[in-house]
């Protein structure tokens, strides 16, 4: 969310707004830096301590974050009261509790890095030594970060000198019975994201041996947590995936002959071992060494190990991906066209091939290509087949076909099909003025046949588009549920406010007959916040009321209840 810093009030929920500026005013606004020019942190103090950062360009905010778990919008009440913090003597205010907020100085506060400049110019070797050994000593999280940055300087580096140090950061995690619970993984990700912003830097610096160190003990050391750890949030794996991006970049670039030598044979290495058997990994190994590959006798290599490969067939589509694209590194465009003409039912060539006869306007074959990709897919993969369709409509605009243009967005349009076409559009476009309204309501006939959510959603979208929105409204009314409802409720709050209210009031009402935890009270709370946004106060006072009395037991719905 990107708003102005001197208007913030008018773009964030009226809710937030309140308590945000409650916390300010109350003093939770414990410090403010600029950590760069337009770079900022603060800390609040709330249930617990939170770091709030955001950066402001040109007077308007454009990124900001909050460590708390607030998820219900994008501004919490603590991004909110360092915005008012920021703003306070613009805005005239001051915060009642002076403990712990200070007064906004008038004079131009220097940033973080411009005051740890300054003192480094004035600190002495010594004094910087021993503040850094000390340092080292007392924090074991500086300590990880200061020996990846450094400790190849002095020692010799290899992949198990960083193995051993991720090993000490997971060891350091688990419980007594020798697993890292959920609640600890994400700590443990952090840690070790911190040695692959290590390995970026390295890459940057041109030390990618380094950079292929580290990101060997990342992927190797993390996938063996799979074993020991939950990763129901996926932080062990996105560090996988992290340093294969990694050594993906790196294999593409122009490299020193005993790097690019050492990568390709650890990438062989272990893709014969099975290190990442049973995970997309494993054959991301064949595509860095494909990358890295500059004779036949390496290309062959390649070749071999792939033919050995099983799986599904997603994988055997990526065999023959990266088999063309050695084909066409390694022997050139003729001998990969002709690998490519074999394996047309790989949908990347068959793409390939498809917008390379567009482009030398051999629009004959494009349709043959994109048919015979429809005659394949159609009652298998009808998902791929509408592709095929979409670039059968690409190619009658390249020809100003306007039957066929008008057929084909037809078709893709009633499908639902979703890609980078605006259908709705071109179809607008080639249709005559004085036809369209029939036309329109003739998709609407069609629509109104089928059944589902999917359906409903395109005649929503039309009407949206005309702007008819009674008939929007109605089509709401007469299928109503909660996610419809918030789904077009920007659209018709201006002109249908009290309509709106009264179908969240029914849709929250049959919605609290199944709700049974705080996450469904939470959700039921939300929809009474839109009822007061859209002007239905009195109404929410009633349900809020109702459901104390209904259900005075529920704890966690009480709680929910008075934040409303």
């Amino acid at each position: 969310m990107q708003f102005p810093l001197d208007l913030f009030e008018q773009y964030i929920d009226e809710t937030i707004l309140k308590r945000g500026l409650s916390y300010f005013k109350k003093g939770h606004v414990i410090s403010l830096d600029e950590i760069t020019h337009g770079e900022y942190e603060a800390n609040v103090i709330g249930t617990d301590e939170y770091l709030v950062k955001f950066k402001v360009k040109n007077r308007n905010v454009i990124e900001n974050s909050c460590t708390c778990p607030y998820d219900f919008g994008s501004v919490c009440k603590h991004t909110v009261a360092v915005l008012f913090y920021m703003q306070q003597e613009e805005l005239g205010l001051k915060p009642v509790n002076k403990e712990h907020s200070k007064k906004k100085p008038k004079t131009k506060k220097k940033t973080v890095s411009e005051q740890v400049d300054e003192i480094l110019d004035k600190l002495s070797h010594d004094e910087l030594k021993k503040f850094l050994k000390e340092l080292s000593l007392s924090d074991p999280s500086f300590r990880r970060s200061f020996l990846a940055n450094f400790m190849y300087k002095f020692t010799a580096e290899s992949q198990a000198l960083y193995s051993q140090q991720i090993k000490a950061i997971l060891k350091n995690a688990m419980g007594r019975d020798r697993y890292i619970q959920w609640s600890r993984v994400a700590s443990v990700g952090h840690a070790v994201y911190g040695f692959l912003e290590t390995a970026m830097k390295r890459e940057e610096d041109g030390n990618y041996m380094s950079a292929i160190y580290i990101c060997e003990a990342v992927a190797e050391e993390m996938f063996k947590a799979f074993e020991i750890a939950d990763d129901s949030d996926g932080d062990i794996g996105g560090n996988i995936d992290a340093a294969f991006d990694i050594l993906g970049d790196i294999s593409r670039k122009d490299l020193p002959e005993e790097v690019r030598l050492y990568l390709f044979e650890q990438c062989k290495n272990n893709y014969q071992k099975g290190t990442f058997t049973g995970w997309d990994w494993h054959l991301t190994l064949m595509d860095i060494a494909a990358n890295l590959a500059v004779s036949e006798k390496e290309a062959g290599a390649v070749f071999s190990l792939l033919e050995i490969i099983g799986g599904s067939e997603y994988y055997e589509q990526e065999i023959v991906r990266i088999k063309y694209s050695l084909l066409r590194r390694i022997r050139g465009e003729n001998e990969a066209e002709k690998f490519a003409e074999q394996n047309l039912d790989n949908p990347d060539l068959r793409r390939k091939f498809i917008d390379k006869a567009m482009k030398e306007k051999k629009f004959d074959k494009a349709i043959s290509l994109a048919s015979d990709g429809i005659d394949q897919d159609l009652k298998n993969k009808p998902g791929l087949a509408m592709e095929w369709y979409d670039w059968l409509l690409r190619i009658s605009l390249e020809q100003k076909d306007k039957p066929k243009i008008i057929e084909y967005a037809r078709f893709l349009f009633i499908d639902g099909f979703r890609h980078d076409q605006d259908y709705y559009g071109i179809l607008k476009k080639h249709i005559a003025e004085s036809e369209w309204t029939n036309f329109v309501e003739g998709l609407i006939k069609e629509l109104s046949s089928f059944k589902g959510w999917s359906r409903m959603n395109v005649i929503a979208k039309i009407f949206i588009t005309e702007q008819w929105w009674e008939r929007l409204l109605k089509l709401i009314t007469d299928d109503p549920s909660l996610h419809k409802i918030q789904s077009y409720e920007s659209y018709l709050a201006d002109k249908y406010p009290k309509e709106l209210a009264l179908l969240y009031e029914k849709g929250v009402l049959g919605f609290m007959e199944r709700a049974s935890d705080r996450g469904h009270y939470k959700d039921a709370c939300r929809i009474l916040r839109r009822m007061i946004k859209l002007g239905a106060r009195d109404r929410v006072n009633s349900l809020v009321e109702k459901f104390r009395k209904e259900y005075p037991r529920r704890v966690a719905l009480m709680d929910e209840l008075d934040k409303v």
